[in-house]
């Protein structure tokens, strides 16, 4: 077992824990009853876990990445572009073109989804109203008036919705039931009472209604629909083949905002309802299918929901298999277990607290975010470390208890013990991650110190409510075998068969270090060779990340079959020419601006990888070129052009902006989360600033902003590779300093560090072999959150288990000399930190029971990593250098 832990610079800390473990067992019963209350009131405090967490990329990139610039400057030059995200509802008949009756199945889901739109605008009209009140009523007389014109159009456009319902289907009860209420706001009771009373003849159970129809029709975020009845577009939904038709929703959410899981099992809800009505009606040819950014943002979350619940379950219940395994008593199983979820439940609600910090008075600089997918770490590191702590905690407590000690000395002697080892071990993992903090993308800036913070408290309780819970019990803890643990004594007796291997390796390391340490480096240095490869090789691409059955997939599959896979996610560009007069004070468009769109439109569709561009030109995405004004296809174009949706889509409406600023959509040939997206996006971009540079270019001195799920994962690319390079230098930084600090050999600390980055080569490389051949032709590379997650955590937990064993080498060495204190030290350390590794393993397993391919990946890589270290680089790799070096230092003094 692990003794004690005595280096130059821990016999302060030996004092202090020698007088917490005197102070606990003698105040047991304060400890606990201490933990129950900070549990309780904490609990109370803190507002629901689901409630305080976020999600999302791009909402946290840097304010200086083009796809932020380009989401400001179209919340400023297009205020009612407020689409984020979308989902497209794909209706696809099987067996020919779309005939009448089909159409009118997909205008049955058409007339929903505008009622909705104008249930989601009536309600924020309604709060505009409200804010516009409260303003009034404060005596700010301007800001009430701006809110009032703002609450007077957001209920035209209500109004709008629901005409363009009743425009497919006149006998739509619920959208005559809901206008209604927009008429009263708009001043037309005598309108209010005839659409009540129409609604009320059409279905009588909404006679007497006070809320909208449906109830919940107004929890959208809607903020368009684009049906085949839309002017101008309306055209461009429905395929070449003319089998497919496309319903498109245009939300108000980023596309992984965690409202969007709500969002895509309503709109699940209201597709299965039109198909089940069309199955019903014998008409099995129809095929439906959801798809676009904000249908896999949703299908993402709910896969990392699913996993954060499995993972869960399968840690608790293998953390529990484990210490029945190893302890075969119930309640001695049960203090780690109690201790880990104590402290889990109490970091989670301190959490959710600490994003509250900023309401209070003068805290508005304060901005914490907490994660949902962040609970998965956060789960199996404290299971993980927690298990681990207490377990060294309870093989001293043991061990005192054999000599013959009372449980109440027991419990401060151990906790004297072992106290530094595990605050040293908790030290390192805290500090790497809390290096994160520095990072520039704010998941990982955040997610880092959160996870730190929740394991301060778990070591915090380890060392508290653990040892309190030993001294409560004594030794009814080891019921039913409390008699063999006061049978035990220290005498010797024969060694066990894991006794017996350790001290055979042992023999062998300090016989042959040089053979040894070379022949394994040897071996793990094709691996480590793939890792470096790996590590600047992975995958952006979301859609990979989910399974076949997801809703998202099959909808993106049948979108595939008939459109455009790029139409799912097209980029949007802004081009913004200061000066540019790209519209004249009638709001029309001079031939020179209209020349220069066009000679834009051409560069974009030139670029390899794209499939076509809508622009104030070629509003429909046709190839661009000129055409005759009196012919008929002329003369639709002028129309099309000329048209005031058209206007408000391409040209930027803001005064600020007007004239300054025009969009182009710019649909690929790809999926836009694949790598030959990101491919044809930077050649995109390259074009472009070449475009600005050029004298001969209208587009000379004009800057380029782009929005769009492509953009955003190009920036989010760029971000987190700057981010993994200062964050990996910060993290071997830190716990370089905290190995310095205990062990005081540089050398041995530069060693432990070359080996644990070694580990980390070797595990990331074997984990892409691995998935290689697990996926076949459909892995693409690692997902992008593996290579930090597993870097900060690998490289902070390996150097845990170099320090139990280094620590444990130079204090037997003070007394048994250098060959034979490490022989002895590899023997004695051997069975705790393999135990130790093998629970640390076994929680991060947990996570690949998930459904969520990044996760899976994770947890895989997490656990060969630690197994790696477990049963390589510290019983091997480490020992082996630590008896060169001895000999190196004997060769020497000799030499002199």
């Amino acid at each position: 077992m692990l003794e004690s832990f005595r280096t130059p610079c821990s016999g302060q800390f030996h004092a202090m824990f020698a007088r917490l473990g005197y102070v606990i067992s003698k105040y047991w019963l304060w400890v606990i009853l201490a933990w129950i209350v900070l549990l309780f009131v904490v609990g109370r405090l803190a507002p629901p876990w689901e409630q305080v967490t976020d999600d999302g990329d791009f909402a946290y990139l840097p304010a200086e990445m083009p796809s932020v610039i380009g989401q400001r400057l179209t919340r400023e030059a297009f205020p009612q572009q407020r689409a984020k995200s979308e989902m497209a509802i794909v209706v696809a008949r099987r067996d020919g073109p779309l005939d009448g009756d089909d159409l009118q199945i997909v205008d049955l889901l058409s007339q929903r989804f505008y009622n909705f739109l104008g249930a989601a605008e009536l309600r924020r009209g309604e709060q505009y109203a409200a804010d516009a009140e409260q303003r009034r009523a404060a005596g700010e007389t301007d800001a009430a008036q701006a809110l009032d014109e703002k609450a007077e159009a957001t209920f035209t456009s209500a109004r709008t919705a629901f005409d363009q319902a009743l425009a497919i289907n006149e006998t739509f009860a619920d959208a005559l039931h809901n206008r209604a209420f927009v008429h009263r706001y708009l001043g037309r009771d005598d309108k209010f009472d005839e659409d009540r009373q129409a609604a009320a003849k059409l279905d009588p159970g909404l006679a007497g209604k006070a809320g909208l129809a449906p109830t919940a029709a107004g929890d959208l975020p809607l903020v368009d629909v684009w049906s085949r009845q839309t002017e101008v577009f309306g055209d461009k939904l429905r395929s070449r083949d003319k089998q497919a038709q496309l319903l498109v929703l245009k939300l108000g959410n980023e596309f992984m905002e965690t409202d969007n899981v709500r969002v895509l099992e309503r709109v699940e809800r209201e597709v299965e309802r039109v198909a089940d009505q069309v199955r019903g009606e014998g008409k099995s040819h129809l095929a439906f299918g959801i798809s676009g950014s904000a249908a896999v943002g949703g299908d993402m979350l709910r896969a990392a929901a699913e996993s954060i619940k499995n993972t869960e379950l399968l840690t608790t219940v293998l953390v529990l298999l484990i210490l029945l395994i190893v302890y075969r008593a119930p309640l001695l199983a049960a203090i780690p277990l109690l201790t880990i979820v104590v402290s889990l439940s109490l970091s989670l609600d301190a959490l959710a607290l600490l994003t509250q910090v900023d309401t209070l008075p003068g805290m508005g600089w304060w901005d914490f975010k907490v994660f949902k997918t962040s609970k998965i770490f956060i789960v199996v590191i404290l299971f993980g470390a927690g298990t681990d702590f207490c377990l060294f905690l309870i093989a001293r407590y043991r061990e005192e208890l054999a000599r013959g000690s009372l449980p109440s000395a027991a419990v401060a002697t151990a906790l004297d013990g072992v106290g530094s080892a595990i605050g040293a071990s908790a030290l390192t993992t805290i500090l790497g991650l809390s290096m994160m903090f520095f990072a520039e993308f704010g998941k990982f800036r955040n997610s880092g110190p959160a996870i730190g913070f929740c394991l301060t408290i778990t070591l915090l309780a380890c060392l508290t409510l653990a040892p309190a819970l030993l001294q409560a019990l004594g030794t009814r803890l080891f019921w039913p075998f409390a008699s063999e643990i006061r049978a035990a004594n220290l005498e010797p007796r024969s060694p066990s068969r894991s006794t017996r291997i350790w001290q055979r390796l042992a023999v062998w390391i300090v016989a042959y270090p040089g053979r040894i340490l070379i022949c394994s480096v040897l071996l793990l240095l094709p691996l480590a060779g793939a890792g470096v490869y790996t590590d600047d090789h992975v995958t952006f691409d979301f859609l990979s990340e989910l399974a076949p059955d997801r809703t998202s997939i099959q909808g993106t599959s049948l979108l595939k079959r008939h459109f455009p896979v790029g139409e799912g996610g097209p980029i949007v560009v802004l081009a913004n020419k200061p000066d540019g007069e790209l519209v004249d004070e009638n709001f029309e468009v001079p031939a020179p601006a209209l020349t220069g769109i066009l000679e834009l439109t051409v560069v974009l569709n030139e670029v390899p990888g794209i499939h076509s561009v809508r622009s104030l030109y070629e509003p429909l995405g046709n190839p661009p070129r000129r055409v005759s004004i009196v012919s008929s296809a002329g003369r639709r174009k002028v129309f099309l052009r000329e048209h005031d949706l058209t206007k408000a889509v391409f040209l930027a409406q803001s005064p600020q902006h007007r004239g300054d600023v025009t969009r182009f959509e710019v649909v690929l040939q790809d999926d836009p989360f694949s790598q030959q997206a990101m491919q044809s996006f930077a050649r995109l971009n390259e074009r472009l600033q070449a475009l600005s540079q050029d004298p001969a270019s209208f587009w000379q001195g004009a800057s380029f902003a782009y929005t769009g799920t492509t953009p955003g994962i190009h920036d989010l690319r760029q971000v987190t590779r700057i981010d993994n390079w200062r964050i990996r230098t910060l993290v071997v930084a830190a716990v370089f300093v905290v190995l310095l600090a205990i062990l005081r050999s540089p050398v041995v600390c530069c060693y432990l560090i070359v080996s644990v980055l070694f580990s980390y080569l070797v595990t990331i490389g074997a984990t892409e072999l691995f998935f290689h051949w697990a996926y076949g032709e459909t892995f693409q590379g690692l997902d992008w959150k593996v290579p930090i997650f597993l870097f900060v955590i690998l490289v902070a937990i390996g150097e845990d288990y170099n320090i139990y064993l280094v620590t444990r080498v130079f204090e037997e060495q003070q007394q048994r000399g250098p060959f034979a204190g490490l022989r002895y030290a590899i023997v004695r350390t051997g069975g705790i930190i393999t135990s130790c590794g093998l629970i640390m393993a076994g929680t991060f397993v947990s996570m690949t029971s998930g459904s969520l391919r990044g996760m899976i990946e994770l947890g895989f890589a997490l656990s060969l990593g630690i197994f790696l270290d477990t049963f390589i680089v510290r019983p091997i790799l480490v020992p082996a250098f630590l008896a060169l070096r001895y000999r190196l230092q004997a060769w020497v003094s000799l030499r002199r």
